[in-house]
């Protein structure tokens, strides 16, 4: 279980500051041409080539983080998670979304409850993919925000390719009404499907979209019976709005919002891109689950993640990280990320409350391939701030454009050296994530990881990264009517 100490009690704390204060007086460039085998880091992963040889740091490095892991128990926490303990202490739930892509679950009844809502939304998927072979359905609109629309939206998006059929998707998160009003200048009610997902279902923002939206459509009960669905964990409230049961896809307790891309919520992505590929993705996923919950340090790239965003951060005083994505397919990643990591790990208290006295969640923030290299990368080349970089790159492309994808490549392998060894700074350290192609199966590898990453991070930290009370605030605030203009 989390070890429930601060980080900053942990005997390695004094080590590791120490140990930072001897790198600072180097530059990356010179870590680098000095590196060992065991720094040199490359491991593949379910599909992703991660390539961690540009960091800043040595041998001793590596045997610090990684005492600092096993001091704070951090893989134990992770490992606690797939077996399904408590592991959101503040709300006393699980976080059982790996079992969501695990189809043999050693506890029978999630098995069965992960089982039946896969088997409704295949049902669903294949009696609408038969409507619109007879142009009875041509728009998907999906209403939802944060973590019920950020993960499919990029997905979907994303995964154009794997489309099957020519169903248009779209998607309304924002309260700003000019989205919805976009949106429903593109449609029709006699061809269209809508898809409501909230985990609580009374998100305040969804429910405005849904209501302008039965509004100007003048969708009755009857419409809302036969042309909307809702996903939810409170099946309930959809009832009491007209949804029909047999239309209700229900979101387990145990699935954190931002971590529940995996579940019902990706709906509107089985519906895109077919059942088959939306097992891929599942199986993409699971693939990084059994490595990481069983691979050593070294051979860890959760663990090793977790324990060098926790060195940059707290030793090495780097408290963003940008994110540079040499494909103009995944523009919606770097806002997935943003919430997955800030909202799960932008924490000020430990997991029993007790207040940090050390920095935690990084500010996530980034752009795409080569046009970052022409607006923010020179601050990254000349600037005097230290900026981890995260660079994903796939290596081919599904266009005709062979060469220029080359080009493309070059390019990210060239700025990877260039942030290595700039000849004005100190350089800057950076992960380089690779794949073949962008495919359900990598895209599931890639995301998981990230998930991975963020909760070890938490568990070095000793923070929850499954509540958000921040955003509660807000919504009590609403509520309560205590705003001053």
């Amino acid at each position: 279980m989390l070890n429930a100490s601060l980080l900053s009690q942990s005997p390695e704390w004094p080590l590791l500051q120490q140990h930072a204060t001897e790198i600072r007086q180097h530059s990356l460039s010179d870590i680098v041409s000095q590196a060992t085998s065991e720094t040199q880091l490359h491991l593949n992963v379910a599909n992703i080539h991660c390539d961690f040889s540009k960091n800043y740091i040595t041998p001793k490095t590596l045997t610090l983080l990684e005492s600092l892991c096993q001091t704070r128990a951090a893989m134990k926490y992770f490992q606690s998670m797939e077996r399904g303990d408590i592991v959101n202490l503040s709300e006393r739930k699980q976080a059982l979304h790996m079992a969501l892509r695990h189809p043999n679950h050693p506890t029978l009844s999630i098995q069965k409850t992960v089982e039946d809502i896969l088997q409704k939304m295949k049902h669903l998927t294949r009696a609408i993919h038969a409507q619109h072979e007879y142009s009875s359905i041509q728009h998907i609109v999906t209403l939802g925000i944060g973590g019920s629309s950020t993960g499919v939206k990029l997905l979907t998006e994303s995964l154009d390719k794997y489309h099957v059929g020519n169903l248009s998707f779209h998607f309304i998160a924002n309260l700003d009404p000019f989205e919805l009003n976009r949106i429903l200048e593109e449609i029709t009610v006699e061809t269209s499907l809508f898809i409501v997902s909230s985990k609580s279902f009374d998100t305040e923002e969804t429910q405005a979209n849904f209501s302008s939206l039965c509004q100007a459509l003048n969708l009755d009960l009857e419409s809302i019976q036969n042309r909307c669905i809702a996903i939810t964990t409170h099946q309930e409230k959809a009832l009491s709005y007209g949804f029909s049961e047999k239309h209700i896809l229900p979101i387990p307790d145990w699935v954190g919002g931002r971590f529940s891309i995996w579940s019902s919520i990706g709906f509107p992505l089985m519906l895109a891109i077919g059942i088959e590929n939306f097992e891929n993705f599942l199986s993409g996923a699971r693939l990084m689950d059994k490595h990481c919950l069983e691979a050593d340090f070294l051979q860890n790239p959760a663990l090793l993640l977790a324990a060098l965003d926790c060195w940059y951060i707290n030793f090495l005083h780097a408290h963003s990280r940008a994110l540079i994505i040499y494909s103009s397919q995944l523009p919606g990643l770097i806002n997935y990320l943003q919430q997955l990591i800030m909202e799960s790990n932008g924490k000020s208290s430990s997991i029993t409350g007790i207040p940090l006295d050390y920095h935690t969640g990084p500010i996530i923030w980034g752009g795409i391939g080569t046009n970052s290299q022409h607006t923010f990368q020179q601050l990254l080349m000349q600037g005097t701030y230290l900026v981890p970089v995260d660079i994903i790159l796939p290596r081919t492309t599904d266009t005709i454009f062979k060469e220029q994808h080359s080009q493309l490549v070059r390019h990210g392998l060239a700025q990877s050296q260039a942030l290595a060894f700039a000849e004005s700074s100190k350089g800057q350290p950076h992960h380089l994530f690779s794949f073949d192609t962008i495919c359900p199966s990598t895209l599931g590898s890639l995301l998981a990881l990230y998930e991975h990453r963020t909760v070890i991070t938490a568990a070095l930290w000793g923070i929850n990264p499954f509540d958000q009370p921040g955003v509660s605030l807000v919504k009590r605030l609403l509520k309560s009517g205590e705003i001053f203009s």
